[in-house]
Parts: C-alpha cells; structure tokens; sequence
C-alpha cells in the first residue's frame, strides 16, 4: 500500500504541480508578508525571535496549511470525478470547511496532548523531574502511536464524510490493522517534504546576514511551504482512498 500511495500522490503532484504551488503560495504570501513587516518593525532580540516563531507556527498549523490543504484536497476530488480541477474555484468553498477542519485538527491534537500533558504539568507542579520525564516519553509514544490513528481525520472532514469527534472515529476505524503502513505513508511523504524544504531555505541561508537574510529566508521559506504543503495533503488524500478502499474490500469479503 505504501508504494502506491506514494506513486498516486506523486502522479497528482505532477498533474496539479502549478496551480496547487500557485495557490498555496498565494494563500501563504499575506502571512509571510505581515511576518516579515513585523520582524522589521521590533527589536530584533531572543524573546523577539520566540515569539515570531510562535506566531509563524500557530498562524501556518491553525489557519495557512489548512486552507492551503482543503483547496489541494478538493481540487484533487474534482480530478478525480472526472471534471477539471479549477483550482481557483476550490478557495471561496475552502473557507467555509476552515472552522471544521481546525476543529477537528484541534480534537486530533488533544487526544495526543491530555494525558501527556496531565502528567507534565503535575511533575512541574510536584517539582518532580521523574514525573515530567515520565510525561514527555508518553507524550512521545502517544504522538506516534495517537498521531498514526488519526492522520486521515482531516481528510475526512474535506470530503464530507465525518466531522469533529466522527471523524477522529472514522480515522481511527480505517487505520485499525493499517498502523505500519499508514506511518510508512507518513514517512516517506515527511522526507520528501524535508528534503524539499531542506533545499530550498539553505537558498534562503545564503544571503548576507541582516535584511537581507530575513528577506532571503521569508521568501525561500513561503516557496518551500508552497511546494510541499500539495505533497503532503495529496499523500494525506490518497492515503485515506486507499483505506477506504481497503475497508471496502474486507466488508466484501
């Protein structure tokens, strides 16, 4: 299942290359400008830095990737039901999944975090290493494990099948007996995006420290998001088509 995953998310990735990069790079721009405007306009200390890493972050997971991820996601859908993607077309219906979608991303990652996250705050509160320690390898274990389970759920929301709590069900559902090859989905789709990403922000790190590297670094940064944002969503898609159709078969069986 793994191989073709990969080989159908990377046959999308072709077919849509411009206008998903296009319009992923647009729906980034506004973002990576304000970011930009602001590094400028602060003092460019540590905290300073911490805190637009923090915004870059919230802003890209919570409300830039998602948008970008439904339109990928639709525009794929359309493709696939035998009418032109219109890629364009896919931005006003995005906006109205947004909330859905986050919501639902926000769900996926409580169900990683709650407990992990009980016991690290009751180890800080305990003032005890042991238990903060304990903390951190659960939340680890359940990242991977709780991580794998639900990668699909969003994806679910795009094409109406699940929303919020069903979704993460449904997810969970179509990974049950899949969990090896769903991760293997996932880490090969994350090295490829690494790679990627890799590449092009050391373009960024080439220009002379100073504005000029900010500059550098914000617009080879917003190419890299362009590029591998389709990837992963693509490979998220195809990933939860092939699951589906896995369950279809063995309900058939």
């Amino acid at each position: 299942m793994v191989g073709l995953v990969i080989r159908e998310t990377l046959g999308l990735y072709r077919r849509l290359f411009g206008p998903l990069v296009l319009a992923s790079f647009l729906i980034f721009l506004p973002f990576t400008i304000a970011l930009l405007a602001l590094e400028f306009a602060v003092p460019d200390t540590t905290s300073t830095q911490q805190g637009l890493a923090i915004i870059d972050a919230v802003g890209s997971l919570l409300l830039f990737a998602p948008l970008a991820s439904i339109v990928v996601i639709r525009s794929a859908i359309a493709l696939e039901q035998g009418g032109e993607a219109q890629v364009r077309h896919q931005v006003e219906p995005a906006f109205g999944l947004l909330v859905r979608y986050v919501f639902t991303q926000v769900l996926v990652l409580l169900v990683i975090v709650a407990l992990p996250g009980v016991l690290i705050a009751a180890g800080y509160a305990a003032n005890s290493p042991t238990i903060m320690t304990m903390g951190v390898g659960v939340l680890l274990g359940s990242a991977l494990l709780n991580g794998v389970r639900l990668t699909v759920a969003t994806v679910a929301v795009v094409t109406g099948d699940a929303f919020n709590i069903l979704a993460l069900r449904r997810s969970a559902g179509l990974t049950r007996g899949n969990w090896l090859r769903t991760l293997g989905v996932i880490v090969t789709l994350t090295a490829i995006a690494l790679v990627i990403a890799v590449v092009v922000s050391s373009i960024g790190l080439a220009f002379p420290e100073g504005a000029a590297r900010s500059v550098g670094t914000s617009v080879f940064g917003l190419i890299g998001n362009a590029l591998t944002v389709p990837i992963i969503a693509l490979g998220t898609y195809r990933l939860y088509r092939a699951l589906e159709a896995q369950a279809s078969a063995r309900r058939a069986a």
